[in-house]
């Protein structure tokens, strides 16, 4: 499990579930902290930057350079690519 704050996608550590940092008012300090997934690889990054398609930290579909309806940004502008 990951989480984007701060323009910074960083992993959570082994052991620590969901349900301990809501426990312990971490989304309280963090407001803007959201969970995702696995960064995707160097190769699906470069696909996203060729096809002009590419995936938000929440999985939506936006310009490599965008924002999902969600406000989520791309995995590239999310790890600092763009």
């Amino acid at each position: 499990m990951y989480i984007y704050r701060n323009n910074q996608v960083r992993k959570i550590k082994d052991g620590i579930t969901l349900d301990e940092l809501k426990a312990n008012g971490y989304f309280d300090k963090h407001p803007g902290a959201v969970v995702c997934n696995k960064p995707p690889t160097m190769q699906t990054l470069n696909k996203y930057a060729y096809n002009g398609i590419a995936k938000a930290i929440d999985g939506c579909k936006v310009e490599p350079d965008g924002h999902c309806q969600h406000g989520k940004p791309s995995w590239l502008l999310a790890l600092g690519y763009i």
